[in-house]
């Protein structure tokens, strides 16, 4: 069964999209089968950051016309990709039913994937945090910009009392001074510890690569134009921190589906477990 990441930014520009896709590219490498969905409904970029051109996407799905196994796209060998529309309105809320449909046709698609990635839209709207909260793993990006480690902080104290999701990781980008961002982020981290009640821990800090924005450029991932760069290895080190991490049996699209949806309020109906 796959394990459901979730990648979520309180802000936009934090290069949120394009970790997702290089993080997916080298679990695809070492031989992983990886599906990437990309969560923003109406202005979907994973398409364009990995340099493909589905047919099909998120849109004919939400709109009745495929199922959401005739919306994956191949990329490279292991790695598949869930695209979204650029530039489509009305599909800012999803509708319960609609909502329950991706929920099965995901749980379905777990068995043929050893990791299932969200890449949701910045900010916090509703449509962001029902999806991270079906997710096995929860990856806050963020800069260490007070404009956006407070987003951050305003999305896993949501997650934290709708949801009931006690376990987050940062992952830090853009960063010029990586020991200035350390101590501004660890003064972050104990206050949303103390103030949410959660676990959270600081998985990595990435500085700031010119190369990155150039493969944005170029769309295509980082660690495919550049194999041998440090920050490729330091990618490769984060991977495999992520797939050691253990696995909470009551987060999930499975317990979503399972185990009763979320209730009315958007708090799950079963308490949580100790991680498996």
């Amino acid at each position: 069964m796959a394990r459901v990441i979730s990648f979520s930014s309180g802000k936009g520009g934090v290069g949120k999209t394009s970790l997702v896709a290089n993080l997916g590219m080298l679990w695809a490498k070492s031989g992983k089968r990886v599906l990437l969905v990309d969560g923003d409904w109406n202005l979907g970029k994973l398409a364009i950051t990995l340099g493909v051109r589905p047919t099909r996407n998120l849109d004919h799905v939400l709109g009745n016309q495929i199922s959401l196994r005739d919306a994956i796209h191949p990329v490279t060998d292991g790695l598949s990709l869930i695209a979204s529309p650029s530039g489509t309105l009305g599909r800012e809320e999803l509708d319960e039913a609609t909502r329950n449909r991706l929920y099965y046709e995901l749980d379905a698609l777990g068995y043929d994937y050893d990791f299932i990635l969200f890449d949701h839209s910045s900010g916090i709207h509703w449509g962001v945090l029902q999806f991270a909260a079906a997710s096995h793993q929860h990856v806050v990006v963020t800069t260490a910009e007070p404009t956006s480690y407070t987003d951050a902080y305003a999305l896993m104290k949501i997650l934290a009392a709708r949801f009931r999701i006690r376990d987050f990781s940062l992952v830090v980008t853009g960063t010029e001074e990586p020991a200035e961002a350390e101590r501004v982020i660890a003064r972050f981290s104990d206050v949303a510890r103390s103030h949410l009640g959660i676990r959270l821990s600081l998985l990595d800090i990435i500085p700031w690569e010119p190369k990155l924005a150039e493969s944005i450029r170029r769309q295509q991932p980082f660690v495919e134009r550049y194999p041998a760069h440090a920050v490729t290895r330091q990618l490769e080190r984060l991977c495999r921190q992520m797939e050691a991490a253990p696995i909470f049996p009551l987060h999930g699209i499975q317990f979503t589906t399972t185990l009763g949806h979320l209730s009315n309020d958007g708090r799950p109906e079963k308490e949580e477990r100790s991680p498996r």
